[in-house]
This record gives C-alpha cells, sequence and structure tokens, in this order.
C-alpha cells in the first residue's frame, strides 16, 4: 500500500495525475450515459460501438497522460506499433465484454462475465502500453501487486457492467461509472506500484516521442468528450421525449376505465391509478401479489399470443366480492423476460344496471309493484298449481273510484303519490304467496292464493275497502277515494288467466255501477250488461264526433209573476240504434270515461249560442261537473264561451253541486270567484242532500239555492218537508241569496211554497222540457199561472 501512496505522491506530477483523473471521470460518465442509450435506443450495436470506443479511449487516455505524469530523470520515449496496439486490443475486448454483457444481460452471471472481459480489456491496454515504453534500462514487476491489479480490474469490472445492462438498476448509474472510473484508476496505479525500472549504459530504442503522445492523447481525449457532448445531446433529448411519452403513457392510462395492471408471476410491477383505486392500492405496490385479490386462478391458466378474456370474482380490500372482466395479454418486459398485462373492469355497476334493467321490465315504475308481464306470469304459475293440487284462487281486480276526478283537480303529481300510498297500503294486507300488481292508472289485479276460496277472496277485498274509509290527507287536500273491486275465482270463474281476468273485471264494472266502493263476484250475466254498457260508450263517443247530442230547456219561473226567468239547459241524446237515452244511463258513463269533459264543454257553448236568441231578461242556467274543474281551466272556457255567443255573463247562472265543493275547496273556490267577476251567477244545486252545506254557504256567497226535488214531493202532504223548505227558504233570505223549488209537479205544491215566499219554482207544473226551438214560443204565448193542475199550455 506505502508503494501505490509512494507512487502517486513521490513517482507523478500532481496536476497531471489530475487531468488524467478529470478524463477518466469524463469517460467514464460519457460511458453511463452511452450505456443507457443502448438499454433503450432501437440501434443499440451503434450505441455498443460507441460505447466500447469510448470506453477504450477512457482508458488509453487516462493511462498515457498518468504516463506522461510520470517524472523521471532518464529520456522515455514510445513504440508506436505497440502504442497503438494497446488502444486497439482493449477497444475491441472491452468490446467483446460489453457485446456479451448486453445480449446475455437477462442473467447476472453473463453480465458478470462481460464485465471481468471489459476489466480484461483495460487490463491488456495498460500493459501493453507499459510494454511500448522505451528508456535506457530494462522493466521488471512486482507480480504481487500485478495480481492485485488484475483482480481488482476485473473485479470493478463485473460490478460496474453488471448494474450497467441491469434495467432494475437503473436508479444506479451512478454507481456503475465510479465502479468503472475505479476500475481504470485502480489498474494503472496499482500498475504502476509494480513496476521497476533497471536502468543500463545502452542507449535507449528509438519511439515515440512525448509531444507525439500527447497529440494522441489530445486525440483520444477529444474523441471522448465528442461522444460524451454528442451522448449528452441525443441522451436530452431522447430522455425528454421519453419522458413525455411516458407521461403520455402515464395519463392515457390513468384516464382508462379498466384497471390495468403488470405483473410477473402474479408479482405486480406496475399499475394504473383505476387498478389502484379498485384493488386498494397505494403508491408503494411494488412486490404485491396477485393473489391477495383472489386472482390466483390466473396462475393456472395457460397464456398465448392471443388475448384472453375471463369474468371472475375479485375479493376488494374491504373483504368483499366484485364480478370483475379481466383481458389478459402476454407482453416482453424491459428486462427481456415475458410479463403479463391485465386489463381489470369492475362489473358491480354493470351487474346493478342489468337487475335494475330486469326488475324495471318487470315492475312498474311508479309503484314499484309487479307490471301486467310479471303478474301474468304469476297467474299462470298460480293457475298451473292449483291444475296440479286441484285447488283455487282469487283473482282481484280493482279501480280507484274518483281518481280522474283527483287528477283532473290536483294535477297528476297528487294523482301519482296516491297511487303510490295506496300501493303501499295494499302490500302491507297481502298474505303469504299473495300478489298486488298495478297494470296501469289506477287499475290494480291482485292474486289472492289462500285456500279457502272465494271466502279468503272477500276477505282481502273488504281489508282494501277499509284503507279507504277515511279520507286520504296529500299536501293538505283531503281527497276522498274509494275502490270498486271484482272478483273471479279460478277454476269457476274461468280456467285461463284471459278468461280469468276479464270475467274480473266486468264484475269490477258492475260494482262501479252499482254505486262504488263495493265488492262484486263475476256471475255470468254481467258480460251481457258489460256489453251493453260496451256498446253505449261507443256510441256516445261517435254521437259526440258527429253532433248528435242536444239540450232541452226547462224553465224557471218567478213564484210571484209566475214570469220566465231562466232556462235550465238539459242534455239529451236519441241514438239511431238505440233510441232516445237517459241521461241516467249516459251521463255516469260519460263521467266514468271522462267523457263528460267535452260533452260539458258543448253543454255550455252550446247554451250560451241558444241564449243569445233569448230577450235580455232571460238567463240560461248550465250544470257543471266535478271534472271539469282542476286541470281545466274552467274560467277561461266559461270566457270562451260568453265572447263567442255575444251574452253577457249576467245573464248565465252556473249550478254547481256540493260533492264537487268536497273535493278540493280551495281551489273551487278560488274559481268560483273569477266566475263572479265575470258576472256569471252561481246556483247551488240540489242543496240539502250533501255533508256540510251550511259550512259552503259560509265560505262562498251564492247567488242561488236549489232546493232538491226530495224535499218538494209530498210537499202537502209532509209537514217535516215544508219545515225543512221554510227554514232553507229563511235562511236564503238572510243570506240575500234566491231559492229555487225543483220538482213542483202539483198546484198544492206551488201554493205552499209561494206562501213560504221561495223565489223561483221549477218543475213538470210549470214545462216539460222543451228543445231550443220551442222556447221563444213558450215566452210568446204563456200567461201567470192559474194554479190549474190540467192547464194544457203548463202540462205540456
Amino acid at each position: 500500500m506505502l508503494r501505490i501512496v509512494d507512487c502517486l505522491t513521490l513517482d507523478h506530477e500532481l496536476s497531471l495525475i489530475l487531468l488524467a483523473g478529470l478524463i477518466c471521470l469524463l469517460g467514464c460518465t460519457t460511458c453511463m450515459i452511452v450505456g443507457g442509450r443502448v438499454m433503450s435506443a432501437e440501434r443499440s450495436l451503434l450505441w455498443m460501438s460507441l460505447l466500447s470506443l469510448c470506453a477504450g479511449c477512457t482508458a488509453w487516455s487516462t493511462h498515457f497522460i498518468a504516463m506522461l505524469a510520470y517524472q523521471t530523470s532518464v529520456p522515455i520515449s514510445y513504440d508506436f506499433s505497440l502504442t497503438v496496439l494497446s488502444l486497439l486490443v482493449g477497444t475491441v475486448v472491452v468490446s467483446i465484454g460489453f457485446l456479451v454483457a448486453f445480449r446475455l444481460r437477462g442473467q447476472r452471471l453473463f453480465r458478470a462475465m462481460g464485465g471481468v472481459l471489459v476489466g480484461s480489456g483495460v487490463a491488456a491496454l495498460h500493459y501493453i502500453g507499459m510494454d511500448a515504453l522505451r528508456f535506457p534500462g530494462s522493466l521488471s514487476y512486482d507480480m504481487d501487486l500485478v495480481v492485485v491489479s488484475l483482480v481488482a480490474t476485473t473485479l470493478f469490472g463485473a460490478l460496474s457492467v453488471d448494474i450497467l445492462f441491469d434495467r432494475s438498476k437503473a436508479s444506479w448509474k451512478p454507481a456503475a461509472g465510479g465502479l468503472m472510473l475505479l476500475m481504470i484508476l485502480s489498474l494503472h496505479f496499482v500498475g504502476m506500484s509494480a513496476t521497476r525500472m533497471e536502468l543500463g549504459f545502452f542507449d535507449a530504442e528509438t519511439g515515440v516521442s512525448r509531444t507525439f503522445l500527447i497529440a494522441g492523447v489530445t486525440l483520444a481525449s477529444l474523441t471522448i468528450l465528442t461522444i460524451g457532448i454528442i451522448a449528452a445531446i441525443v441522451d436530452q433529448r431522447v430522455s425528454g421525449q421519453l419522458a413525455a411519452q411516458a407521461e403520455r403513457f402515464r395519463v392515457l392510462a390513468d384516464g382508462a376505465f379498466e384497471g390495468l395492471i403488470v405483473h410477473r408471476d402474479l408479482t405486480i410491477l406496475d399499475t394504473n391509478l383505476a387498478a389502484r383505486k379498485l384493488l386498494g392500492l397505494d403508491d408503494n405496490f411494488s412486490e404485491r401479489c396477485l393473489s391477495d385479490w383472489s386472482i390466483e386462478a390466473l396462475e393456472k391458466l395457460q397464456m398465448d399470443d392471443d388475448a384472453v378474456i375471463q369474468e371472475i370474482q375479485v375479493r376488494g380490500d374491504n373483504g368483499t366480492d366484485f364480478p370483475a372482466k379481466l383481458c389478459r395479454r402476454a407482453i416482453m418486459l424491459q428486462t427481456g423476460e415475458v410479463g403479463e398485462m391485465i386489463a381489470i373492469r369492475d362489473l358491480t355497476q354493470r351487474r346493478q344496471s342489468e337487475a335494475r334493467i330486469a326488475h324495471l321490465a318487470l315492475h312498474d315504475t311508479l309503484t314499484d309493484l309487479p307490471n301486467r308481464r310479471l303478474f301474468n306470469e304469476l297467474a299462470n304459475s298460480a293457475i298451473a298449481r292449483a291444475r296440479q293440487i286441484n285447488g283455487s284462487f282469487a283473482l282481484l281486480a280493482m279501480d280507484l273510484d274518483n281518481f280522474k276526478t283527483v287528477n283532473d283537480m290536483y294535477g297528476h303529481a297528487i294523482g301519482d303519490e296516491l297511487i303510490q300510498l295506496v300501493a303501499r297500503r295494499m302490500s302491507a294486507l297481502l298474505g303469504d304467496g299473495d300478489v298486488v300488481a298495478r297494470l296501469g292508472g289506477d287499475e290494480f289485479s291482485l292474486l289472492s292464493i289462500s285456500a279457502n276460496q272465494p271466502e279468503q277472496g272477500m276477505a282481502l277485498a273488504n281489508r282494501i275497502h277499509d284503507i279507504f274509509k277515511s279520507s286520504i290527507e296529500l299536501e293538505g287536500a283531503q281527497l276522498l277515494v274509494e275502490a270498486s273491486i271484482g272478483i273471479a275465482v279460478y277454476p269457476m270463474d274461468g280456467d285461463t288467466l284471459e278468461d280469468l281476468m276479464r270475467n274480473a273485471d266486468t264484475a269490477m264494472y258492475e260494482s262501479k255501477a252499482e254505486g262504488k266502493a263495493t265488492t262484486r263476484f263475476f256471475e255470468p250475466r254481467m258480460n251481457v250488461q258489460l256489453d251493453a254498457r260496451r256498446a253505449l260508450e261507443s256510441r256516445l263517443r261517435q254521437a259526440l264526433e258527429l253532433d248528435a247530442l242536444t239540450l232541452n230547456y226547462q224553465p224557471l219561473v218567478s213564484c210571484s209573476s209566475r214570469s220566465p226567468v231562466c232556462f235550465e239547459a238539459l242534455l239529451r241524446w236519441t241514438d239511431a240504434e238505440l233510441g232516445s237515452v237517459s241521461p241516467v244511463d249516459f251521463i255516469p258513463v260519460a263521467e266514468q270515461t271522462g267523457l263528460i269533459v267535452p260533452i260539458g264543454e258543448f253543454v255550455l257553448r252550446q247554451a250560451c249560442r241558444d241564449a243569445a236568441s233569448w230577450p235580455e231578461h232571460i238567463r240560461v242556467a248550465v250544470n257543471l261537473s266535478v271534472a271539469q274543474f282542476g286541470k281545466y281551466d274552467i274560467v277561461g272556457m266559461v270566457r270562451d264561451a260568453l265572447e263567442s255567443s255575444g251574452i253577457s255573463g249576467k245573464r248565465l247562472e252556473l249550478e254547481i253541486t256540493e260533492s264537487l265543493l268536497m273535493e278540493n275547496q280551495n281551489e273551487v273556490l278560488a274559481a268560483l270567484d273569477e266566475l263572479k267577476a265575470l258576472g256569471v251567477r252561481i246556483a247551488m244545486d240540489d242543496f240539502g242532500t250533501g255533508y256540510s252545506s251550511l259550512s259552503y254557504l259560509q265560505s262562498f256567497s251564492f247567488n242561488k239555492l236549489k232546493i232538491d226535488r226530495a224535499f218538494v214531493s209530498n210537499l202537502e202532504n209532509n209537514p217535516q218537508n215544508a219545515s225543512i223548505v221554510e227554514a232553507v227558504v229563511s235562511m236564503g233570505k238572510s243570506l240575500q241569496m234566491r231559492v229555487v223549488a225543483e220538482g213542483v209537479e202539483t198546484s198544492a205544491q206551488a201554493d205552499i211554497l209561494s206562501a213560504l215566499e221561495c223565489d223561483e219554482l221549477q218543475g213538470y207544473l210549470i214545462s216539460r222540457p222543451m228543445q231550443a226551438a220551442d222556447v221563444q214560443a213558450f215566452l210568446d204565448g204563456v200567461s201567470p199561472y192559474t194554479g190549474e193542475d190540467d192547464s194544457p199550455s203548463l202540462a205540456a
């Protein structure tokens, strides 16, 4: 060791030693840059040649600059051929070493062997260069230091090259450069310490002078510098491009919906952002194994060049499994080994969407009850089971009474809330195996699977009726709804689903026709009645389209003067096939089907047009239906009818019933206020037959009260009826309302009403309803009432 120190400090000029070290450092750094390009560039052989040349020139320049720094008093020169040979041999051997290490870089042993060859090439360069030395004397070596120099240079060479061509140690490149620096410097200075120069008395052979050697070393150094500068520029540009490309691919990969995983033997090498989120990985995921997520099944599958697509269950970090779709492909890793790329997509949302779509296909979107399709499947299954066990079940058809009125009055939002509420309440009533389905609108069907039919079906229907015993409040509105239910029992009322549903519907329509809010079992006779009702509905629609409906008018006369003051419009229908159809028969059908709305508009407009030809003091009265309020602009309809006919609002009376106020009092009263602002008179029809007439009189100032005919009939023989009429008349006068008595048929009734100071009379005693063309004749020929029941002018 002391000899090596003495060699450095005493036998060499320090400035040139530092220059040699600087050249060596520069050359080794250049070798590392060029070596990096060898690993990543497509033209690896070109960069391999530059790497070998750079390494050879670095070792050669370092050696001879250090030789120039060697201080001696004897003249020294260098053999030209050996000097050049040292460069060539060193470069060639170094090239072979680099080539072996690069070609077999996948195995560390061969990388180390290549490094040994590189160290050997540097050693060959050094000792051939020493043999080129010419001076008056001879050289000898201490073999122990020679061996040390050879061991050191090959060891450092093996370590340096092993790191240089190992992709997994890319961050260790500075260490590789340092080891290469030690390889060259240790060889030279340990080798120089082993050298013995023995002077003689003979002339030194003529060789290359120091000046020529300086030129050669300068050329080699410039070569190193040139290669280094070019390599640095190329490396900077290529590194920038690669970094930008890598960032672009990273952004692209992190933006992918699928998780991307690169692994080798199930050990994760790289992932994108989606995969880290999917598997719960942080940025420190190295050495994690895919088996942690129950993907070890991949290990058992044979991979080939084609992509493999699988669907498996993956266990998340929270311990729950989720379905995933995997696309797999074998890839070549940077290390030269075969790995695998996995694209993994979480199918949880897709499965949920598929399940939701399947659910929506079989369930009603508003109530989440089974829809018609699912109900048919369940009902057919019930039929199949009943056939096997010779059993029975009940099919119930249910329709909400007054639902259309709720929609018209409050809008579809409230109607939807009502349907949802009813659906929830009915679902709570079901027994095991029972089913309730919404078929559309306010139409429901139920299956009562329980034994002991038809009693259990009736019991279920009664429980449903209990739902509607009290009013339903939604957003402050009191809704009075009921249910009409029809029941068909398998197999008595049909052995197919089509027959059962048709017969249950028939029984339900029978329930509606008999007053609603009831339950009826199917009876064969109902089909005849249903067919007749459907025919009536069809003919009524045609009559409305063909303007086959007409109006008759019944007069209202002043009780004191017996002069006409008003005519009430009454709807009439004479059909070509059915003949004259009573309003008692077709008005309920119109209300149930919604035809009452366009029919009511026709009545209003036609009555105003007819009244336009009457004297100015004669008014016309029109009845309004509940369905005409709510979402229909009744005020606008009345305004248009008045404007188109040309009559003033004070000539129009609109008659409403208490049931209208019961449905939606606030909205109805607001509409009535607007109508009164047009000058229209408002009358309460059938007064005394509702639930809370007095409260309505308190809420709205009606112009007229019409006493129902039930209190007028038998007035002369029933003191109680007379007392009721007297009370109504007295109350009307105190509230400044005119009072009309309907259904006056006898002179005795008229006399009593006159005595009670009733304001107006209406009934067959005055006149039967007449056609519009007869109104003017009635006005021209009528005389004050004489009290004779058989007067042809009054009874006609």
